[in-house]
């Protein structure tokens, strides 16, 4: 491996997301190791119940749709089509904070995508130990 790339989530829009999938694709293909860790609007944002669903953007809501049919111009997928297929390469891991869980009452069995829960104390440690670490 290259090194590692921690991405922390704590936004949960679209418009944030697909920033997110754009930089672990970029991580991925120079053979870096991806993990992405969950928090607050993160957890809410991989649920399986609202995946699909979240389309509100951040920033100028009022373009959402102008966006949405721009980044499938570009041919993007939905964010969450490309960390699945990033994912199948294996070299991406997701791990949701407990308490993000707490906050909502679900598990990880409720996201579509998490290998593990874990605190704080692991995502500093994670950010601290990697090549690249950013905030989402």
């Amino acid at each position: 491996m290259a090194g590692k790339m921690v991405l922390i989530v704590n936004n949960g829009t679209p418009d944030r997301l697909i920033g997110l999938a754009v930089l672990a694709s970029g991580a991925i293909a120079q053979d870096m190791e991806v993990e992405i860790y969950l928090m607050l609007w993160g957890v809410y944002a991989f649920r399986k119940d609202i995946l699909e669903k979240n389309k509100e953007l951040i920033e100028h809501k009022e373009l959402g749709s102008e966006v949405e049919e721009g980044l499938k111009r570009a041919g993007l997928k939905p964010w969450y089509e490309t960390l699945k297929e990033l994912r199948e390469l294996g070299n991406l891991k997701v791990y949701a904070c407990s308490a993000a869980l707490k906050a909502w009452n679900v598990t990880k069995d409720d996201l579509f995508i998490a290998d593990d829960v874990v605190g704080a104390v692991e995502i500093v440690n994670a950010a601290r130990e990697a090549e690249v670490a950013l905030f989402i």
